[in-house]
């Protein structure tokens, strides 16, 4: 942590804000309804990745008994489909106001609420999916694929708060190097 409360790494963050601001997409991201219009795509992701991965997690912790997880399981290339979809605008977001989002504690707890998503996701599918596949309505799943579960709401719940608090982290503003 630097003197400021934020992750830093040097002028790492600064160059990489100057550049981006050179870029296509950053002039694609404040042209007139892109932001708007980013959000609302990335929004419904939420909603949609939410609403499939948390139907998942769910039947896994042991609610939803009555379905089947490989009926469940189905729904899953649609979160994944969310998730493309909100990196994709969340990279919008990043290039149309890089010095607002790199230096932004909130942001920093959203990405690494995220790639620990992802690396519970990586290991589930490596080892437990194995086993809670063939669970069937009614039955419970094993005490590594509940802890996935859990494991993996309590994450996605963390990117939802930490994606919501980017408004009351928001770092004083920072003037672009000339």
């Amino acid at each position: 942590m630097g003197p400021t409360g934020f992750i830093e790494t040097g002028g790492a963050l600064q160059a990489y804000a100057a550049w981006v601001n050179t870029t296509w997409l950053h002039s694609f991201a404040n042209y007139k309804w892109a932001w708007a219009t980013m959000e609302t795509l990335h929004f419904l992701g939420l909603g949609l990745m939410v609403g499939t991965i948390g139907v998942l997690d769910l039947r896994l912790m042991g609610f939803l008994k009555g379905l089947p997880v490989s009926s469940v399981q189905k729904l899953v290339p649609w979160g994944i489909g969310a998730f493309v979809l909100n990196t994709l605008t969340g990279v919008v977001f990043l290039a149309g106001a890089p010095y607002q989002y790199l230096y932004n504690l909130a942001f920093q707890m959203k990405v690494i609420f995220m790639l620990a998503a992802g690396v519970n996701v990586l290991i589930f599918y490596a080892g437990t999916w194995q086993r809670a596949q063939n669970i069937g309505a009614g039955q419970a799943a094993p005490w590594a694929a509940r802890i996935a579960g859990a494991v993996s709401l309590f994450l996605w719940i963390g990117v939802m708060y930490w994606g919501r608090m980017l408004t009351f982290f928001r770092p004083p503003f920072v003037v672009p190097p000339k």
